[in-house]
Parts: structure tokens; sequence; C-alpha cells
């Protein structure tokens, strides 16, 4: 809400605005709240350290400018970002600053510990019917076609995610991507 190096008391309607911030940061579940991000240094808060009165918003998210301010060390929500990639290499040389590498081109990094995530909630459950091989199309093409025809239809979230895998005369999987392919190869598909 505020720009560069804001000094002073809030004024309207910022004042009421910041509570209103500041009093959903303090409901109890945040599932039911609108996530809060600040950007560089949450309202209220001072630069170096943090919320000192206790009246400062809460931020779930922090997304911080070129260098983590040092109030950052008094973050406590579960998502940090840097976002930048605006320090040249010999400035952050000449001060001391230590930054993670950004990946590719992104303009954001991740930094901080990683919020902690109920695997099994990932879980995608698909419900389909018995499949049956003498109901198999005899071009595994068209049958491709048909299933992913199929999943599009329904509206599945990620109608191309599928696993793949490859016998040998024994029924047995391979345990080599060169013998999958060369499988392929062997059989025209």
């Amino acid at each position: 809400m505020f720009g560069f190096s804001f000094h002073g008391t809030p004024r309207p309607p910022f004042d009421d605005l910041i509570q209103m911030l500041v009093s959903l940061s303090v409901v109890g579940d945040s599932a039911k709240r609108p996530p809060i991000v600040s950007v560089d240094i949450p309202s209220g808060w001072h630069v170096e350290e943090g919320d000192v009165s206790g009246g400062g918003i809460k931020p779930d998210m922090l997304v911080s400018l070129t260098a983590p301010k040092l109030c950052a060390k008094k973050f406590t929500g579960p998502h940090h970002f840097l976002g930048g990639r605006f320090v040249p290499p010999p400035i952050s040389s000449k001060y001391g600053l230590e930054l993670p590498p950004y990946p590719g081109t992104s303009m954001c990094v991740r930094i901080g510990k990683v919020p902690s995530v109920d695997i099994s909630s990932l879980r995608e459950n698909y419900i389909s019917p018995e499949l049956l091989e003498n109901q198999v199309m005899p071009n595994p093409f068209d049958q491709f076609r048909s299933w992913f025809d199929e999943a599009v239809t329904a509206g599945l979230r990620e109608p191309n995610a599928m696993a793949l895998t490859t016998v040998n005369k024994a029924g047995k999987p391979y345990d080599s991507l060169s013998l999958m392919f060369l499988s392929a190869y062997k059989t025209g598909y």
C-alpha cells in the first residue's frame, strides 16, 4: 500500500485497510480467510527489527525485493520468495550479499523452508471400468486415442497423465528404458 521509504502514521483510508489486514491475520483458521501477501516489508514493521509493536500485518507470504531486509528474519509465514535478479555480481560482492541462484530465467526464487505437504492429499483417484483384453483395440494408437478422448471428455485434470511399462515374453516388466524402446521397435509400435 505504501511506496519506498514510507514513514509516519498511516492516514485514511490506509489506516483502516491496515487494521482490517491485521485483524484478518489474527483470525484463528487461516483456511477461512484470504491469504495475505506482503511485498518487501510488511505494513507496520520496522525495516530491521520486524513487528516491534505487534500491530503490523502478519502475512502468509513475503516477497522480498532485491535482498531480504533484516526484518525478514522475523517472518514466520509459510512462503518467502525473493524477487528481483537486480543485483549485479560486483555489488553483491562489495556488500557481502549471499543471494540464492535463480533457476533459468526466473525472476523470483523461494527462500526459507518449504512448507510441509501431506503427500497423500496430492493423490488423484481415477475410477474406470474393468479392462478386459478382448475389449482392447488391436491398434494401440487407436486405443490410446479412445482413452485420451474419454479422459478429456470426462474433464480430468490431467488427461495426459499416464504410466507405461513393457513386459518380456514371460510377463516380467523390463527394468530399462532402452529395452522398452527396443520392444516397441521390434513390435512396430
